[in-house]
């Protein structure tokens, strides 16, 4: 079988490449603008096929003829952490990625962004692309799909259009729920499964490199370490008294409910503040918003970008370049690798059908 060709816009760090790539697609090229997510790209992926450019000026760029093109345009515009400023030049590269397809006409496109994408702006935005793609020859369907469906160790919602000009693509079938069901799925990944291996990290340390000491005790651990010797981006912020105070101060489950009103400075509760991760359920959504992501459970500081890589089901081998906050936002901004992989098994099976088809028709 011939292997599948894509490429990524919009790549960031790898996610959706990662996951390809995992599924045996082959990669022709990796497209962004952010310097440090370029570096972090090159190093796991190899140079050749990385490009740090500006998609808005697409018609300047030379792409190579591909059997697929996904991409997560930027979601900051849609985003329940955003300001939503239906003015954000960001959003209009949706119409950038759009460009591209029209250009490159794919057999299948992906496109990824925030749930709030398909209702931002009364609709206004959804309502447009709709318009827009029902005049192209491609056969399409929006989803919203949650990552802890598909192996990831955290909840986080998507939305996700599957478009094909040679079949219809399927929306993946989820592996895991919240209890094995009469149809064998495993049970969601937590953050036990996921980070428990871990050692706890040196406060103020820059350079986040640990041996592994203790052995796996899941599934998941088992792939996050294939084919990688140490732990690296296990780096953790030296808290200062007072944020470590309001740390200290939510308990397991707990969120900005329990510093508002305790804290002078803190009147205001905002979505993902303070808010400390329970053991055995999945992760809350990885994120990087104002100086934060989610609380360990039982040690009292954040989580580092390698427990927010493991989150979001980066194999440890995946090693991110840059500053600590570079490498915390490369990591939250990414598509989850193993849901990008069930998305790039689902495309796959369309394409063979397709080519299996007119085999049968030109025998």
């Amino acid at each position: 079988m011939k292997t599948i060709t894509f490429i990524d816009l919009f790549a960031g760090a790898g996610g959706w490449t990662v996951g390809f790539e995992d599924a045996g697609f082959r990669h022709l090229g990796m497209y962004d603008h952010n310097e440090s997510a370029c570096k972090t790209a090159a190093a796991n992926f190899g140079s050749s096929i990385v490009h740090c450019v500006d998609l808005s000026n697409h018609t300047r760029i030379e792409f190579p003829k591909v059997d697929v093109v996904v991409g997560s345009p930027p979601c900051q515009g849609f985003s329940n952490e955003g300001e939503k400023d239906p003015d954000d030049p960001r959003n209009s590269l949706v119409w950038s990625f759009l460009d591209i397809v029209e250009q490159l006409q794919p057999k299948v496109w992906v496109f990824e962004n925030v749930p709030g994408f398909a209702r931002s702006y009364g609709g206004r935005w959804f309502r447009a692309l709709q318009s827009r793609l029902d005049g192209t020859p491609y056969r399409w369907s929006s989803h919203q799909l949650d990552a802890a469906a598909f192996g990831v160790p955290q909840h986080r919602q998507r939305f996700i259009i599957l478009a094909s000009r040679v079949g219809f693509v399927a929306s993946p079938e989820p592996s895991h729920c919240d209890d094995r069901d009469l149809w064998s799925s495993a049970k969601y990944v937590t953050l036990r499964d996921a980070i428990s291996d871990l050692p706890p990290p040196r406060l103020g340390d820059r350079i986040g490199t640990y041996d592994y000491k203790l052995p796996t005790s899941s599934s998941y651990q088992e792939y996050a370490r294939n084919n990688s010797s140490q732990i690296r981006n296990h780096t953790a912020q030296n808290h200062s008294a007072r944020v470590l105070e309001k740390i200290r101060a939510v308990p397991i489950g707990g969120n900005m409910s329990d510093i508002v009103g305790v804290f002078e400075e803190n009147r205001v509760r905002y979505e993902g503040g303070y808010r400390r991760a329970e053991w055995d359920r999945p992760s809350w959504t990885a994120y990087w918003t104002r100086g934060m992501t989610s609380i360990h459970p039982e040690q009292h500081r954040f989580l580092t970008p390698r427990e927010c890589a493991r989150i979001q089901s980066f194999p440890d081998r995946h090693v991110f370049h840059g500053s600590t906050i570079e490498n915390y936002t490369q990591v939250c901004n990414a598509v989850p690798p193993l849901m990008a992989k069930a998305i790039a098994k689902t495309v796959a099976s369309a394409l063979m059908d397709s080519r299996a088809k007119k085999s049968r028709e030109s025998a």
